[in-house]
């Protein structure tokens, strides 16, 4: 039986393919280990998730209204997601209580309170009346002060988060990749 021999690196290189191989996986590692990428899930609002579905449920129920020629911004229903939970979070820790009365209370004359009766519409329109509540109890800027603490993570196919308030930055991509420049045109 013959062996193979090993190929030998040139003399003075010594195990730097190794140590880099070594230490470009262990970077991968690192950063999936990190990330919460699982595709059925549109954010992670602390322990929480906004789902996929939740998303698609809701951008459902607001188109089902929405007039032709008119569209249901995706971002926006995700914005809105989240800061329903957030406001949902805090309210639990601060003892607020978020009835349907209160809910429809401040739904009252605005253009949402109407979405209260379609079913897939229903929960964005709560989560948004969920935020009016919380804030309108601690004020806004205690409000903000407590968003600001708050763990959430995007998931990059809907754009970069705003570490702050918690919202989708619009016009930025959340892709590790830059799009290459176009060639250069030759002048005729």
């Amino acid at each position: 039986m013959k062996l193979m021999s090993v190929p030998r690196w040139p003399s003075g290189v010594g195990h730097r393919p190794a140590r880099l191989l070594v230490a470009t996986a262990l970077v991968g590692l690192t950063l999936t280990g990190c990330s919460k990428a699982d595709p059925g899930v549109a954010a992670y609002v602390g322990d929480d998730e906004v789902t996929q579905t939740q998303v698609d449920q809701a951008v459902k129920g607001l188109a089902s209204i929405v007039e032709a020629g008119q569209t249901v911004s995706v971002e926006a229903v995700v914005n809105a997601l989240i800061q329903g939970e957030l406001a949902e979070q805090i309210a639990a820790e601060q003892k607020i209580p978020l009835t349907d009365a209160a809910r429809t209370a401040v739904l009252k004359g605005t253009n949402l309170a109407d979405l209260v009766n379609v079913a897939d519409a229903q929960p964005v329109v709560y989560d948004v009346a969920d935020q009016a509540i919380v804030a309108q109890k601690l004020g806004n800027a205690a409000y903000l002060d407590q968003v600001k603490t708050r763990s959430v993570t995007l998931n990059p196919r809907y754009g970069v988060l705003d570490p702050t308030q918690k919202t989708i930055v619009s016009d930025q991509s959340g892709s590790l990749s830059v799009p290459a420049p176009n060639p250069p045109v030759a002048a005729p």
